[in-house]
């Protein structure tokens, strides 16, 4: 098989595919929204919102971390991808896998169900071979490596118990309950998604912001908190406890993020790099949207007595709004305005740099492009958690356009990063101050 050489990524044509094709999944849970009736307010688990959010987590979010991961594992860790040709393969997998089982959760197509989640589970043992290898999982003290080692755990306990749902609504094994789905969200949104993008966040806030290494003070508490947190949720959750149990399962939910945000704001004050560009605006952003997610939680579990006309969903819609779309979406948009470019400038200018004028990272960036996704995402989440407080479904329909729109724009904003050339022109060897044979 093609290896890379420990600490090389593989590459721009391997990577930079998952980026650009990851927001198709934001701009087909924007249309699906724009469709979607006053159901959302009554019930989390409709079709329609079961199928958004898997657009989301599963076709945006996800994919746009294996990219990742291909990436940082080697280039990051240290580690190595077992073949770089088997990624391409497990992305068109993927893609497909999304297209089906997105078109089953909508119909409710319980056969059509089974056949996209056997080849998302394809999918995921084709990433784990390359993931695992290349993050070099449980193989070192790293911090920011430890939280990717637990949270590609979560990722599996989250689809085998996907897989598993799948299975008993054709053959009812046992009832699916709300507390039994409530469990399964939370151990794929925070255990696999949060853990994922607190653990990266640590590596990539201080090296594009240049702040002086040192341990972040709550690091390793906040990953056991969380961690522990998730697993008291998932089987807790599971037996449809009361709301007290439910708020004191939130409550030791945000205990991690809250350390993690606290490591995040003195990182970004000890910065060297004064001016914020858009990992940094974006990075504030996301801290935001986490403080009103926490809060939309909290309220959440409470349920009825501050449920807006004693709907619940509605709450849970704005919870999972503000955490998913804007905590985890602006948090993955600032990562992906700064891997694209640097793979761009690293396949095209790094061996010619020193030889030749060359653009730098920063000028490869689109800084107009990436704001203008970062601002319409907000706008997007705003107007659905705030739609979905208020029960105006023709506010969260406006929120699901302009999901669609930002996906569109990071999608086209990341290709117009790829494909635009810069001229550059060779200096002979007298400028270089070398002799010719």
């Amino acid at each position: 098989m093609n290896r890379p050489a420990p600490g090389d990524g593989p590459g721009l044509a391997v990577v930079a595919p998952f980026f650009i094709i990851a927001p198709l999944g934001l701009i087909v849970a924007g249309v699906l929204l724009l469709g979607a009736s006053a159901d959302i307010f009554l019930a989390i688990n409709t079709p329609r919102l079961v199928a958004v959010t898997h657009a989301v987590v599963l076709g945006w979010l996800t994919l746009s971390i294996m990219g990742a991961t291909y990436q940082l594992g080697p280039a990051v860790f240290g580690g190595r991808l077992v073949s770089v040709r088997l990624a391409p393969i497990q992305l068109l997998i993927h893609v497909t896998s999304i297209g089906i089982f997105l078109m089953a959760l909508d119909s409710w197509n319980v056969g059509m169900m089974g056949i996209g989640a056997v080849a998302m589970v394809v999918s995921l043992l084709l990433f784990l071979v390359n993931a695992i290898p290349a993050v070099r999982w449980f193989r070192s003290s790293s911090l920011p490596q430890l939280y990717v080692s637990v949270a590609i755990l979560f990722f599996v306990a989250t689809a085998s118990l996907g897989l598993t749902f799948v299975g008993t609504l054709e053959h009812l094994w046992f009832p699916i309950t709300q507390g039994r789905l409530a469990g399964h969200a939370h151990l794929g949104l925070v255990g696999w998604l949060a853990l994922m993008l607190m653990g990266v966040s640590y590596r990539l806030v201080p090296m594009f912001h240049i702040t002086p290494a040192s341990v972040p003070r709550f690091a390793r508490v906040a990953l056991w908190l969380t961690t522990a947190a998730t697993i008291a949720a998932f089987l807790v959750l599971s037996t449809n406890p009361g709301p007290e149990w439910r708020v004191t399962l939130a409550l030791a939910l945000t205990s991690g993020p809250i350390l993690w945000l606290v490591d995040m704001v003195q990182i970004l004050r000890r910065r060297a790099r004064r001016r914020l560009d858009i990992h940094g605006h974006a990075t504030i952003v996301s801290l935001g949207f986490l403080c009103l997610a926490m809060v939309a939680g909290i309220l959440a579990a409470i349920g009825e007595p501050v449920a807006p006309s004693a709907e619940p969903a509605r709450l849970q819609l704005a919870y999972g709004a503000l955490g998913v779309g804007g905590w985890a979406g602006a948090t993955l948009l600032a990562n992906s305005f700064k891997i694209v470019p640097f793979l761009v400038w690293n396949a095209r200018y790094r061996q010619i740099a020193g030889l030749a004028p060359v653009p730098g990272v920063s000028e490869l960036a689109s800084s107009r492009g990436a704001h203008v996704t970062l601002v319409t995402l907000s706008m997007a989440v705003v107007l659905i958690a705030g739609g979905a407080l208020s029960g105006q479904l023709l506010v969260v329909r406006s929120g699901g356009f302009l999901l669609a729109a930002a996906g569109l724009c990071q999608s086209g904003t990341l290709l117009a990063i790829v494909a635009r050339r810069y001229p550059v022109a060779a200096r002979s060897p007298q400028q270089t101050g070398g002799s010719s044979s």
